[in-house]
């Protein structure tokens, strides 16, 4: 058990890498979202996640990489720190929708079950699924988080950002991108940028304290306005995911 830690440790402590960024948000207070897992493999954070149970984190499915090559981190607050509210896991099993489209991100769902079972602490509480076929209506103040850069020019705190955003109509996210599935919810803040980007994808759309939607994709420039954030419907899925939950 030893060797396995310091491996994680390993793999999990590396600086972060890519263009991935929090918008017009601000610094999270820390541990303030005991939810949130940061995905990371050889080159630090790829994409963000969320724990659900104590041994599932629920996150996009085009996140999905080799599970040897990947770890999930718990308790984290600034990614280059590992402190007493951190734990950190491999996976061992991951199950992406059996219908999911690399082009049309439709079904854009992947479940990662932990190597172990979570340690509930102050920082490191699952989050609630909504309810099936919950709906969240339009002009709705929600929330997105994650970590990474918060500018184009590639400026990294490191920590854990959030932002405000605002839920829009399915029709109106529609008029940017021609198609919207369903099971798809967008957000957009007219006349700011302000959103999430990149790396931030799998990490949790938080209305009502319960998280209604993961981070699928956007448009040409992070947090315009005139291309809405995208994200998975949860409530589309609650029953596929309580399935595989109880199968596996």
């Amino acid at each position: 058990m030893k060797y396995i830690l310091l491996l994680l440790t390993a793999l999990c402590s590396l600086p972060l890498s890519g263009a991935y960024y929090i918008v017009g948000g601000h610094e999270a207070k820390p541990h303030s979202r005991p939810y949130m897992a940061s995905l990371q493999d050889k080159n630090g954070h790829f994409c963000g996640g969320f724990l659900i149970n104590r041994k599932w984190v629920l996150t996009a499915a085009h996140c999905l990489e080799p599970l040897t090559s990947m770890c999930v981190v718990l308790g984290s607050h600034k990614l280059s720190v590992t402190d007493k509210y951190v734990q950190m896991f491999s996976v061992s099993k991951a199950v992406q929708h059996p219908k999911y489209n690399n082009v049309t991100f439709e079904n854009d769902i992947l479940l990662l079950k932990l190597n172990r079972s979570a340690v509930m602490t102050s920082a490191v509480i699952p989050i609630r699924l909504p309810c099936r076929h919950s709906r969240v209506v339009p002009s709705s103040s929600c929330s997105v988080a994650g970590w990474g850069y918060v500018s184009d020019l590639h400026v990294s705190p490191g920590v854990l950002m959030e932002v405000n955003v605002t839920v829009i109509s399915r029709n109106t996210c529609k008029k940017a991108y021609g198609y919207i599935a369903p099971s798809m919810l967008c957000t957009a803040t007219p006349g700011k940028i302000k959103g999430f980007c990149g790396g931030d994808s799998g990490g949790p759309l938080v209305c009502r304290k319960r998280t209604e939607g993961v981070v699928s994709f956007s448009g040409r420039k992070c947090g315009d306005p005139t291309f809405p954030d995208v994200y998975t419907r949860v409530s589309s899925f609650v029953p596929w995911i309580l399935r595989v939950i109880k199968k596996n």
